[in-house]
């Protein structure tokens, strides 16, 4: 709506909406078969959490998947990873479903990456008005081509038209090293109150529905 659109104008310039039919078609086959194969192994467990001295068993069941060693605490739990296939690291997996599950959400997150640099560097442009032909490039190539040239094909493709610094600036910003997967069932949980603003349902806190 108007005070939406307002909104992300003025207060969220920066926030980037991608449709869903703009991924690749291989990568969203790749990432649904990823997500039924962690839960098929329940790979997502609740967590114990305190708040206000008390103790609570979370509604939502996670998974902490990203580069290894890295961690995620709030409401004093703290969270490890499970590792997604990294360079330089000999990972064994109890199954060859779940690494490709794992796998599928690194090439997930190399593909945002792409993304979100090609998208700011097109804010960037539009605020500066500065106006720079660009080639039209096929996504779906793109990430095909990203599978077996992983790196080069951003750098490549996106920092054609920017300043070598400009570049790198957005890639570190753009980069992110874990993802977390947030899973609950509200069929199954009664007790859950309903979201009050938006006529979305049960909830298990404001932003999980």
């Amino acid at each position: 709506d108007a005070d939406f659109h307002q909104l992300w104008k003025t207060k969220y310039s920066k926030l980037i909406f991608g449709k869903s039919d703009t991924v690749p078609e291989e990568l969203h086959q790749m990432v649904q078969e990823g997500f039924l194969t962690l839960r098929k192994h329940d790979c997502f467990f609740q967590d114990l959490v305190r708040i206000k001295g008390k103790d609570f068993v979370t509604p939502v069941s996670r998974i902490l998947i990203g580069n290894p060693g890295c961690t995620y605490k709030y409401l004093n739990t703290r969270l490890f990873t499970v590792p997604w296939p990294t360079e330089g690291y000999d990972i064994n997996y109890c199954s060859p479903q779940i690494q490709d599950a794992c796998k599928a959400l690194i090439r997930l997150n190399d593909y945002l990456h792409i993304e979100a640099v090609k998208a700011l560097q097109g804010q960037n442009s539009f605020e500066t008005k500065e106006t720079k032909d660009t080639t039209v490039i096929d996504r779906e190539q793109n990430f095909a081509t990203s599978l077996t040239e992983k790196g080069s094909v951003s750098k490549d493709q996106s920092s054609c038209c920017v300043p070598e610094d400009d570049y790198i600036s957005l890639k570190n910003r753009t980069s992110y090293n874990l993802t977390l997967l947030n899973y609950m069932d509200p069929l199954q949980m009664l007790y859950l109150k309903q979201e009050p603003y938006f006529g979305m349902g049960s909830m298990a806190v404001s932003w999980h529905h």
